[in-house]
């Protein structure tokens, strides 16, 4: 849509980024962002809570099938709908599960295990980004996320990660593991920095509008 605007000199119709925050702030729920690993550019995070985990609306289902991705819930759903819409990986973390309620991305270390969403274990080393609570890892950074932190249909409080990594780094991830990923496949090719908070805020907005959750007030922005 961006090339055919710019191609024909159109205008181009992009989605709407306002988001409509509550009353309780970001900090009742989460205690911010620690980048310490060089190959994290960028993290931006919201929180959103009072979250109703149930079945997306019909015409997003359509949208993801026909785009070769299964609906699963709503939460899951907006991330792999907004990825797909705009382009920039999401993922969602039940919050509740994130010990000391505070994100540390960091590289792994050596003989270091995380089992992923898929339920494998995977060894890391420090070559390998990881996304972490205060005590262990609960994601492979740009591929995939740890199974500890899954949204299920309890969850009620959600944390969302809009991140930029390492291309090179993601790719060499992927490959060791043989985990190729819609989202790897995006970091892998680089990706435009602002894209993060563009899609994390587009997901509130969706989010709110489908009255699947309410938003915390304020977000964690981190760059390096």
């Amino acid at each position: 849509a961006r090339e055919t605007a710019a191609t024909f000199d159109l205008d181009l119709d992009l989605p709407k980024l306002e988001v409509e925050e509550d009353e309780k702030p970001i900090q009742d729920f989460a205690q911010g962002i620690d980048i310490q690993s060089p190959d994290c550019h960028r993290y931006y995070s919201r929180v959103l809570y009072d979250v109703k985990i149930q079945p997306s609306p019909q015409w997003m289902q359509n949208a993801l099938m026909q785009s070769g991705v299964r609906p699963i819930n709503n939460i899951v759903d907006l991330t792999n709908f907004v990825m797909l819409e705009l382009g920039q990986p999401l993922h969602a973390f039940d919050l509740d599960k994130v010990k000391d309620k505070k994100i540390i991305v960091r590289n792994g270390q050596e003989g270091e295990v995380l089992t992923t969403l898929d339920k494998q274990e995977r060894r890391v080393n420090e070559k390998d980004i990881l996304i972490c609570d205060g005590q262990e890892a609960i994601g492979l950074a740009g591929v995939m996320g740890g199974l500890d932190s899954e949204v299920t249909e309890s969850t009620k409080t959600i944390l969302l990660e809009g991140a930029l990594f390492d291309a090179y780094t993601v790719r060499q991830t992927s490959k060791k593991f043989a985990l190729r990923t819609e989202a790897s496949t995006r970091f892998e090719k680089g990706m435009d920095p602002n894209s993060c908070k563009e899609a994390v805020d587009r997901l509130c907005v969706l989010a709110k509008d489908l009255g699947a959750a309410k938003v915390a007030k304020g977000s964690y922005d981190q760059k390096t």
